[in-house]
């Protein structure tokens, strides 16, 4: 579980640290938040492998099982939305979903360690 939760943090602290970077070197050209941006990509694909990872230690447990039909939700909505019919409404509504499900992971690998 150690390992799980450093690799969760620092898939999280990628993206916080070149947006640091950024701010710090006063990139104008957006180089570096251009990098923290396509970053929260490979946080997500990480947090996606630490969940199955997780999943397949504890298959009954309820809170990552919700953490997967959410993620599930969230791409299948989004597929309707480009590929079916366009919804501002859902575009802005699925929008913060991936910052909440990074969030909700996070505090399931941590509350985990306690225990």
């Amino acid at each position: 579980m150690k390992t799980i939760k450093f690799l969760n943090t620092l898939a999280i602290a990628l993206p916080i640290i070149l947006l640091l970077i950024a701010i710090g070197i006063n990139d104008s050209a957006g180089n570096y938040i251009s990098y923290a941006l396509y970053s929260t990509m490979i946080t997500g694909a990480i947090q996606l492998l630490l969940g199955l990872i997780i999943l397949i230690k504890e298959p009954r447990n309820k809170y990552i099982i919700v953490y997967f039909l959410v993620v599930i939700a969230f791409f299948s909505l989004w597929y309707f939305n480009v590929k079916i019919i366009y919804s501002d409404l859902l575009t802005f509504t699925l929008f913060p979903i991936p910052f909440v499900l990074a969030i909700y992971l996070s505090i399931l690998i941590y509350k985990k360690e306690k225990l």
